[in-house]
């Protein structure tokens, strides 16, 4: 987690880390090893300690079974007063105690007194809540303390209650802005600001401060691309309505409405993929279309605020294919069957033409059977002559079609 080797003391009495040397023990251990907060700024540790007589003393900070970190001399005559900085202390994690014995640098001449057993453990990171959406850039976050580090000293003497503080930040670009001091409350409003900012709460207590990201907010990003006119679909060809958000998995709608005064429904509706969206239209006909994207807040608590696309009316065109002789070459006076599929796949009359040299002229009206129609053509001269079909606008089940011609397609009459 937070732990890692301190550097070198550089005041005046803490020396480099080492480890406990054995010693003659000819002096008598120092007793009554206290710890506690030298004030109630929890800036310094204070240990103190008896002995018998007035002696030079070692003091350790014990980390193991066997090493010593953080000695600290304290001269004959001295009081028995050592006052650590907390910030050097929280750097070594698990069971800890100081040492104090008779000694000087030179080597230590008594057992050690042991102080109580403490830990050094930061505070707890703030842990997501919720993260709700205001207004049109506003942000309500709660949080509670997450998961810590397991206290092996429980109620140790540097334990303090309820000693937790969080700060709220809102991060917007390279701007970082504390939107409330240090305190215990909870949650964090933010009534608005320019889009996107994100929120860190620092959770602080009497050995560090750890951030964590908690949310944010930004704008759907909602891109749509709507045609005003496409053919409709077939097994083959899919008109689409496609578009792109910011979110990765944002859900997306897609609203439709019959007229420009009447009320919008949804047609369709997914979620992103990567951000995008893609909506086949398939064979429906002729409507009003906008996109939505709803407000949306993601699993990393980035909250996205909804909007909508333009409202674009799209005309569907009805979508002629397969046109063709089934037998495109016949002999003068045979039948041949010209025939055209189409959607939307309805039952109506089409109209058939052929290609005077000058002019297209109608064959005949040829009745069209769930999207396929068969008419039939006599031919009466050796050559070769072209044909097409006319599909009239139709509506069908409410919708409009708008009219269309086949692509052309050829008969040739030998003799």
């Amino acid at each position: 987690m937070k732990k890692w080797p301190a550097l070198a003391l550089s005041a005046g009495l803490l020396g480099s880390a080492l480890t406990a040397t054995q010693a003659v023990a000819a002096d008598a251990a120092p007793t009554g090893v206290t710890i506690a907060w030298k004030d109630s700024t929890h800036e310094f540790v204070r240990v103190t300690w008896t002995e018998e007589g007035d002696q030079p003393n070692k003091v350790v900070l014990r980390t193991g079974t066997s090493t010593t970190v953080l000695p600290v001399f304290v001269p004959a005559g001295a009081a028995n007063v050592v006052d650590y900085p907390a910030t050097r202390l929280e750097p070594y994690s698990g069971t800890l105690q100081f040492d104090v014995s008779v000694g000087t640098e030179a080597a230590e001449t008594s057992p050690a007194g042991v102080s109580p057993r403490f830990d050094t453990i930061v505070a707890a990171p703030a842990e997501r809540v919720s993260v709700t959406l205001s207004g049109t850039s506003g942000l309500r976050v709660q949080w509670k303390a997450g998961f810590s580090e397991l206290d092996r000293t429980p109620d140790d003497p540097l334990d303090l209650a309820g000693s937790t503080r969080y700060t709220p930040r809102l991060v917007a670009g390279s701007k970082v802005s504390d939107l409330a001091a240090a305190s215990p409350a909870t949650s964090v409003t933010v009534a608005s600001h320019a889009l996107p900012y994100q929120i860190d709460v620092l959770a602080s207590n009497e050995w560090g401060t750890v951030s964590r990201r908690l949310g944010g907010a930004s704008a759907s990003g909602l891109k749509a691309v709507i045609p005003t006119w496409v053919k409709s679909g077939t097994a083959t060809s899919q008109p689409a309505i496609t578009g792109t958000v910011a979110a990765r998995t944002a859900p997306v709608y897609l609203q439709a409405r019959n007229t420009a005064t009447s009320p919008w429904y949804t047609a369709s509706s997914q979620q992103a993929v990567n951000g995008t969206f893609r909506f086949p239209l398939g064979a429906s006909g002729s409507r009003h279309y906008r996109v939505l994207a709803p407000n949306y807040t993601d699993t990393a608590g980035i909250a996205y605020f909804g909007s909508y696309s333009a409202a674009v009316a799209t005309t569907v065109q009805v979508n002629p294919w397969g046109a063709r002789f089934t037998t495109a070459t016949v002999r003068r006076g045979q039948t041949a069957t010209a025939e055209v599929r189409h959607s939307p796949t309805c039952s109506y009359t089409v109209v058939l033409q052929r290609w005077t040299g000058n002019t297209w002229s109608t064959v005949g009206y040829v009745r069209s059977n769930v999207g396929l129609a068969r008419g039939y053509v006599k031919s009466a001269a050796v050559g070769r002559v072209a044909y097409r079909y006319y599909l009239p606008a139709v509506t069908v089940n409410g919708f409009k079609y708008a009219a269309a011609y086949s692509p052309n397609f050829v008969l040739t009459t030998t003799s």
